[in-house]
């Protein structure tokens, strides 16, 4: 178990109370084993498949047509050498159709804190570039969802408690009952303490939001001054203009005026012609 923060601490309650209740079937239904998978063919997976990937994707056939054409339509594929190699890697993870444990949960707690986490605007901000894993998050989700499946398979193929007769025919198999109570504990609580720590990264992540937004108003603000400055100009130039044209408009209304009088002068002076 890892030593417990306050971020730790606040994360792992917020993992147990989210633990009280149901929670949705787990999406990782398969995982690689990253111990047996070189790195460049790690490198090459995380080229093509981003942060979070599916390991059923990943090791499917190509689709018939993306192997006639040589190319694929969502990704460039793997060497055949990879391919086999995550293969070999692969385990599928079959889960209860019903939430019937904290494994379970566990499992779909964790998957819902990465979702939220990549979501999180500040993931991608050019700041955090060299702090980002591109595997990270995968890889973590596959080792929690493995150790949850052992701990599921383990309770599952456990039984019920030896009842106590009075004799020491049962010493051992109770003994044995009580070690494997004592092994899933501590194994579920170091997998709460994972799942927290995902959830405190996404805490730190969320905290610094405001900060890189504040960041970049601040640079927009202090690159954007000579655009102020011009719009600004545009303004003036343009009430200026509204008041030059108001003024013209006035002389225009003057000349207008000073016209109809003159017409209505030489109006004046046409006499009217008599029929004889």
């Amino acid at each position: 178990m890892i030593e417990l923060t306050d971020a730790i601490h606040d994360a792992r309650s917020w993992v147990s109370e989210q633990l009280r209740f149901p929670q949705r079937a787990p999406r990782t239904t398969a995982v690689f084993d990253w111990t047996g998978i070189s790195a460049a063919t790690q490198s090459a997976v995380a080229d093509l498949a981003g942060p979070l990937l599916d390991p059923n994707e990943i090791t499917a056939q190509p689709h018939w047509w993306d192997t006639v054409t040589g190319r694929s339509r969502r990704y460039r594929q793997l060497t055949t050498e990879q391919r086999d190699e995550l293969r070999r890697a692969h385990s599928p993870l079959h889960w209860p159709l019903r939430d019937e444990g904290p494994e379970i949960r566990l499992v779909a707690i964790a998957e819902n804190v990465v979702t939220h986490l990549l979501a999180n605007p500040s993931w991608s901000h050019p700041m955090l570039h060299g702090h980002r894993p591109v595997l990270g998050f995968t890889i973590e989700l596959h080792r929690i969802a493995a150790a949850a499946h052992e701990l599921l398979t383990l309770r599952t193929n456990t039984p019920p408690q030896p009842i106590r007769d009075g004799t020491h025919q049962l010493t051992r198999a109770r003994a044995e009952w009580e070690r494997r109570q004592v092994v899933a504990a501590r194994a579920e609580a170091g997998l709460v303490d994972r799942v927290a720590a995902l959830r405190a990264h996404h805490r730190a992540l969320a905290a610094i939001e405001a900060s890189l937004h504040n960041l970049w108003a601040v640079t927009e603000l202090a690159a954007g001054g000579g655009d102020v400055d011009q719009l600004y100009q545009q303004i003036t130039g343009s009430e200026y203009a509204a008041e030059h044209t108001a003024t013209r408009c006035g002389e225009v209304g003057d000349i207008h005026a000073d016209l109809d009088a003159q017409i209505a002068y030489l109006d004046s002076l046409i006499r009217p012609h008599h029929n004889t």
